[in-house]
């Protein structure tokens, strides 16, 4: 490969007017390691800005002649440094930013990578429609970041995550070409393994996503929130369960522990938010007396101003950062998805094996999404700003996820974080197969190694 500045020139003259020289604000993203280890921030030789596919495309039948690196980047807002360059050139996809196709009838919308979330569903609900999805990155995250990290939004109960949101994906792989993962934009297909599953969750490493056909519903036309308080943890999570035997699934059912209840709410037992969504009022009013009725045997009713409050401050992680900061402490949050019958006792783990741990001033816990088979439980460590403090509490958790047939990682991604747990999780031979038959020359920077 040539030397770096050369191929900055090279690059320069290519993409005049794309290449980025300070890179400086393209090391880093939300991954907490950042504050605690000053070596853990990436390089790049330049940053690469297209604004269509047809520059994308230079830059990777560049890549393939001259053995440059590429990492593609969305909004930076992952928390594992999913696009932490490790050398070549940083690939901002933010461009690419344009709403292709709204078709209203048929529920879709096409959309290039660079769009972001907030942006996409103001414009869908200028038009009475939602992309459902809404991740607490919500502000900054783009399209692209939000399927290359498989992510998930906290309405994932009832409309599901980015894999069910996504119909098909357009991508340049790396022998320089661009295709659409299905012909047909049609609503399912068996023609064949869905190879938008290929690029949905692969960071970047397999293929550089430029745009996607995405699922879009109508706006709830009604509301249901409610607040409930429990005696213990045990009673919440089993109440929880219970709500995916009925009919009707939540939008959102969050369950807090005691620790994370006094934080968030000022109130020192276990809260549960839900929150429905109805397109008929008549449904609604059976489904509320249903729920609380159920719910009415084991937990007392809260007001539902508690509610409105995580609504009003769900996306405040910037300022729940500085407030931490502020106590001379960092949070780390780790996403652990479980089945029922592992849940309570994974939770019990985890608080039994943080009593006494070193660095580590307080565990919040609570749950976020959840599905018939388990859930999501969703950690928060508050630790004393030092790598070793850091890297124990992944350690042990990686310990408590394997004892507990759990996966390490819900819907944060991998990431440079959680690549050296991944064997344990996926077949990572297979995934190096095909990382080799799509990217033989190994340009597209990523976790996913030949």
């Amino acid at each position: 490969m040539a030397e770096p500045d050369k191929l900055v020139e090279e690059l320069e003259k290519i993409l005049p007017g794309r290449v980025i020289r300070n890179v400086s604000g393209y090391l880093k993203d939300w991954w907490p390691l950042f504050w605690v280890d000053r070596n853990a921030s990436g390089e790049a030789i330049a940053v690469v800005r297209p604004e269509n596919i047809d520059e994308i495309l230079k830059l990777v039948r560049f890549a393939n002649s001259s053995g440059l690196k590429i990492i593609p980047r969305g909004g930076g807002s992952s928390v594992t440094g999913s696009s932490v360059p490790q050398g070549g050139v940083v690939l901002d996809m933010r461009g690419l930013n344009q709403i292709l196709d709204l078709d209203e009838f048929n529920r879709t919308v096409t959309v290039q990578v660079g769009v972001a979330l907030d942006e996409l569903e103001r414009r869908l609900n200028a038009r009475g429609y939602t992309h459902s999805q809404f991740p607490q990155s919500f502000d900054q995250a783009t399209v692209g970041g939000y399927i290359s990290t498989f992510g998930s939004g906290q309405y994932s109960t009832l409309y599901g995550g980015v894999e069910e949101s996504v119909l098909r994906v357009e991508v340049v792989i790396p022998s320089g070409d661009v295709l659409w993962t299905r012909m047909t934009g049609s609503p399912r297909s068996s023609m064949g393994p869905d190879l938008s599953r290929l690029f949905i969750g692969a960071e970047g490493s397999l293929g550089v996503i430029t745009a996607a056909e995405l699922k879009i519903r109508k706006l709830p036309k009604h509301l249901w929130k409610a607040a409930f308080v429990f005696k213990d943890y045990e009673s919440a999570l089993n109440e929880c369960r219970s709500l995916m035997d009925l009919d009707v699934k939540p939008a959102a059912c969050r369950a807090y522990n005691e620790t994370e209840s006094i934080f968030q709410f000022g109130e020192q037992r276990c809260v549960t938010l839900l929150v429905y969504h109805f397109s008929s009022r008549e449904v609604m009013e059976d489904v509320v007396n249903e729920v609380s009725a159920q719910f009415g045997q084991s937990a007392e009713p809260l007001s539902s101003e508690l509610v409105d409050l995580w609504l009003m401050r769900r996306f405040n992680y910037r300022e729940e950062l500085k407030g931490v900061q502020k106590m001379g402490y960092l949070p780390e949050t780790v996403e652990v998805g479980v089945k029922w019958g592992r849940l309570f006792e994974l939770y019990k783990d985890v608080v039994e094996r943080f009593k006494k741990e070193e660095g580590v001033a307080g565990v919040g816990a609570h749950v976020s999404h959840l599905y018939d088979q388990g859930a999501c439980i969703y950690f928060t460590f508050i630790f004393k700003p030092e790598k070793d403090v850091y890297w124990r509490i992944w350690d042990t958790m990686f310990d408590v996820a394997k004892s507990h047939e759990a996966t390490l990682s819900h819907h944060h991604g991998m990431g440079a974080l959680k690549s050296r747990y991944a064997e344990r999780e996926i077949p990572v031979v297979l995934i190096q197969a095909i990382k080799k038959g799509l990217d033989p020359n190994d340009i597209l920077q990523g976790q996913i190694r030949s």
